[in-house]
């Protein structure tokens, strides 16, 4: 399998996060005509459904915006080597939020769009599993703070 170098790895996934939400604040301009175009390819739709996917896209666009920002964040401190603080931990419980305030916005969209259920399980699945990786930091930090007093 393909490895980057570390020093790589990380620039790389800096530079997705930017790209991600270049395209979060390209993607809320044309976020009604997208909707529209989604609304018109279902024959039949709810009446006034549109303006109530339109307002769901928009929270599920900024969520997902700020998880990015998170996101974002959490790698700056990873290249300061900031890892194991009450700050990085904060960082991946606020993406964790995120993901799964993702997953309950996308189950209400299934209402109109039986695919986003899909999206809904994988967003809460993920917002689980950041929820174990929090907690494998935060017994890291503890341990870490522990062998900091004893040296």
């Amino acid at each position: 399998m393909l490895k980057i170098p570390k020093r790589y790895s990380l620039r790389l996934s800096l530079v997705i996060s930017a790209v991600f939400f270049a395209l979060c604040i390209l993607g809320a301009i044309f976020l009604p005509h997208i909707t529209n175009t989604l609304i018109s390819l279902k024959e039949r739709f709810p009446e006034g459904g549109a303006s109530a996917v339109l307002a769901l896209a928009y929270a599920i666009l900024a969520v997902a915006a700020a998880a990015d920002v998170l996101v974002f964040v959490l790698l700056l401190r990873v290249r300061k080597r900031l890892v194991f603080t009450d700050g990085s931990i904060a960082l991946v419980r606020g993406i964790s939020w995120c993901c799964i305030l993702l997953g309950a916005l996308f189950g209400v969209l299934g209402y109109y769009f039986l695919v986003s259920f899909t999206l809904a399980f994988a967003a809460v699945f993920l917002g689980i599993c950041l929820r174990v990786v929090k907690n494998v930091l935060e017994e890291g930090a503890e341990i870490k703070s522990e062998n900091d007093l004893t040296v």
